[in-house]
């Protein structure tokens, strides 16, 4: 193998390996409060707390659509906030997130996808109670784990 050759695979091994590393890690640091801060510019971070603020507006509307027992406006409510609100995301935010956050924001929406997969084939309004509460865990564990800044 050539010089050349040998120099380039090193750079190549260098840079998967680099990205790898951020991938898994993001970009984060130690926070004060014991949790991660992740770092992020004012408009990336303005863009993950507005689709916060989106989750939790149809948790709130989900809720009031089960005190109803209308199922169809769970599904309603649940099915755009789902998997399908997480196409366009920005890749070099998403490369800034740790791992652990990636997972627990796919586990977000994917629960969103379930709760109104469920309601669409009839779940009780306490089925469906049930799977909130339980989907409202992952976004607790998320937000006692992790925090941003810039």
């Amino acid at each position: 193998m050539s010089r050349t050759a040998v120099v380039a695979l090193v750079v190549w091994v260098a840079t998967v390996s680099a990205a790898a590393y951020y991938f898994f890690s993001g970009y984060t640091t130690e926070g004060s409060d014991g949790r991660d801060v992740v770092l992020l510019t004012s408009a990336e971070r303005d863009e993950v707390l507005a689709e916060m603020r989106g989750l939790l507006q149809a948790t709130a509307d989900i809720t009031g659509a089960l005190a109803r027992g209308d199922n169809a406006a769970v599904a309603e409510i649940a099915r755009p906030v789902g998997t399908a609100a997480m196409e366009g995301e920005s890749l070099a935010l998403l490369a800034k997130l740790p791992f652990a956050f990636k997972e627990a924001g796919l586990n977000a929406h994917t629960g969103f996808d379930l709760i109104a997969t469920a309601a669409e084939a009839g779940a009780t309004p306490q089925e469906l109670t049930g799977m909130l509460s339980d989907h409202l865990m992952v976004c607790t564990g998320c937000h006692a784990a992790y925090r941003f800044g810039e």
